[in-house]
């Protein structure tokens, strides 16, 4: 049983508490689905279940119902976050090694747990190359294999396809099932997953503004609005992005106009291309949406379009109006992108300077008012958010300072690398609302991403990456026309209208 009674929670640089007098209880064999908007308090909520953090103010007791030596296992919304071992093998082993198993009985419920999570072709990997996607599910399958008795979720699919969230929803099942005593907390952006479970808690500000079935919550118009459970209209809301017309921008952009992939192919090792064959053009002023199941390349995509990394065969090319070719160290600061995981280009010790370092960098610094509009273009205060640690935030704080980072240096193409993950809806519908004011700015955007609606609402062409190296190139009536994309993107169903 778990039971908290008046815990409060504040982080040493925050003005306001992340937890603010929490008193609940959860039962055995309960599952219980945890939602609110970014920096409600969710996170927090889930350190504190799994020990990572301390109980500051009031009481948090949980009692055993076996005798498992590790009662509470927590899936990271970040899977790096709590990688430990060099090959996925070995990350499966690590916390049986450390409960003493006999090693036959391990390699059978290694075997097996790979198994379960599609694994097996990637078990002597290094889990420094894998994906994103690939990373969750070796996350998922390292805490599940030692079956604790509660099991804390902090949005494992984010970085899933829809495959992989199919495989994780029927795992989960077969947990419940297998398992009646077993705690599950599992929290989420997304409604469809909470009409999975029981109970609904809704975080708003660091307090429980609700707690019941969740039909009866998310019929509730109004509580979900205060909350931000509720997705904006998109069609009216608009972002005002600063800097727009700034000849600084037009000198260094050095008539930067166009991306060229011609028959672009690149393998991580000799034995197997992640890409072959993958042609392609497109302009300042387009979307282009690149989809794929995990592990197929999309990301490594967007780092060979950011110069980050090199074309084992063919080439990428960067053209001016005129179609000439631009030398690349001309192109700083004009190409550039926001990494799945937001935290890994994050290095000075507050947001603001995150925001000020790629002008300053390029010999501007902004004026007060123009880093206050970037923090307000992407939903956070300036005031609020100015001197705190990036590392503080939520998950969808980093996203959000990660785009206000990235934009302030006034690119000409951005390549987003999964920009949904870990956003609520406002988030979501914010982003939206952004990527057409930065296109009709005569920005180039490429969006990766699994979120179905997303793609739907913004992008021009679509680059399909197959799990065999080759690619498609389709416009979004002939690729959402196939039922096949239901396998690579969430339906458009599950996401806002």
């Amino acid at each position: 049983m778990i039971k908290l009674e008046n815990v409060t929670y504040r982080y040493t640089d925050s003005s306001r508490p992340a937890l603010q007098n929490i008193s609940l209880e959860i039962k055995p064999g309960e599952a219980v689905c945890v939602m609110g908007a970014n920096g409600s308090g969710k996170s927090t909520f889930a350190k504190l279940l799994a020990g990572l953090i301390e109980v500051q103010q009031g009481q948090l007791k949980i009692t055993n119902t076996t005798s498992k030596p590790i009662p509470v296992g927590m899936i990271f919304q970040n899977p790096d976050n709590q990688m430990v071992a060099v090959t996925v093998e070995k990350e499966l082993a690590f916390a049986l090694e450390n409960l003493g198993m006999p090693q036959r009985e391990m390699e059978l419920l290694i075997s097996e747990n790979l198994g379960k999570f599609k694994l097996a072709h990637l078990r002597q990997r290094l889990t420094s190359e894998l994906s994103g996607g690939e990373k969750q599910r070796v996350a998922l399958a390292s805490v599940m294999i030692f079956q604790p008795d509660i099991l804390v979720l902090d949005e494992p699919d984010s970085f899933l396809d829809e495959e992989g969230k199919a495989a994780l929803r029927m795992e989960l099942d077969n947990i419940r099932k297998q398992r009646p005593s077993m705690v599950q907390i599992h929290i989420s952006q997304y409604p469809y997953v909470a009409y999975q479970y029981d109970r609904l808690l809704v975080f708003d500000r660091g307090e429980i503004i609700a707690d019941d079935e969740p039909r009866t919550i998310l019929n509730n118009i109004e509580l979900c609005d205060r909350a931000g459970l509720c997705y904006p209209d998109v069609s009216t809301k608009r972002v005002i992005v600063p800097g727009h017309g700034d000849t600084e921008r037009d000198r260094r952009a050095v008539r930067l106009t166009a991306i060229k992939a011609d028959a672009v192919r690149f393998a991580y090792t000799e034995e197997a291309d992640i890409l072959r064959n993958l042609t392609f053009d497109f302009k300042a002023g387009e979307i282009v949406g690149v989809v794929g199941l995990s592990g197929s390349g999309k990301s490594t995509l967007g780092n060979l379009l950011c110069a980050l990394l090199e074309p084992t065969a063919g080439r990428i090319s960067y053209l001016a109006h005129d179609g000439e070719d631009i030398d690349s160290e001309k192109l700083r600061g004009s190409v550039t992108g926001v990494f799945q995981q937001p935290e890994r280009q994050f290095f000075l010790p507050t947001c603001l300077e995150e925001v000020n370092f790629g002008p300053e960098n390029f010999g501007r610094t902004p004026a007060e008012q123009q880093s206050k509009a970037f923090f307000a273009m992407v939903g956070l205060e300036a005031d609020t958010f100015g001197s705190r640690d990036p590392f503080s935030l939520s998950g969808g704080e980093k996203r959000r300072l990660a785009f206000a980072a990235v934009l302030s240096m006034s690119p000409r193409f951005v390549v987003f690398d999964e920009p949904t993950c870990g956003l609520d809806p406002e988030g979501v519908g914010r982003f939206i609302a952004l990527a057409k004011a930065l296109k009709d700015m005569g920005t180039g955007l490429v969006i990766i991403s699994h979120d179905g609606q997303v793609i739907h609402s913004l992008a021009e062409h679509i680059i399909y990456l197959r799990n065999d190296a080759s690619n498609l190139v389709l416009s979004p009536t002939e690729f959402f026309g196939n039922p096949q994309y239901r396998r690579v993107v969430s339906p458009l169903s599950n996401q806002p209208a």
